[in-house]
């Protein structure tokens, strides 16, 4: 199963010529990223301030196929690409409403015990959530 997030191209995204300056991919993948995870209950405010765990982004990668402007409408699919002991491999795939695939991105994320900063095993709960986009 894929989890399907909408976005845009806004101004602040862009260069000087209105086309999509190329790390803004990553604001699309973060924010789809944050919409999943809200989506399965695992608001991010939540797990910063009142959980005894979080996962930081150990690796992150961008294919940048296509150009974008200001005002293109976005959808980005992610799947969880792999699913190991203490982390986990997102995979994202954005598309301009037609169709075109426009670019590509991964993040590798590793679960750690919050006080100590140790990685610890995905917690069952948040595992149960990303199978269901493997």
């Amino acid at each position: 199963m894929k989890f399907i997030a909408k976005n845009r191209v806004r101004m602040h995204d862009t260069d000087m010529a209105g086309i999509l300056y190329f790390p803004r991919q990553f604001r699309f993948i973060h924010d789809a990223w944050e919409d999943l995870m809200e989506e399965e209950g695992f608001d991010f405010h939540t797990l910063i301030f009142h959980e005894n765990y979080l996962f930081v982004v150990a690796h992150a990668e961008a294919d940048y196929l296509a150009p974008l402007k200001v005002g293109d409408d976005l959808v980005v699919k992610v799947t969880c690409e792999k699913l190991g002991t203490t982390s986990f491999t997102m995979s994202y795939e954005i598309e301009k409403r037609d169709g075109l695939v426009v670019g590509r991105g991964k993040t590798v994320h590793v679960t750690l015990q919050a006080d100590t900063r140790t990685k610890i095993p995905i917690p069952a709960a948040l595992r149960l959530k990303l199978e269901k986009y493997q």
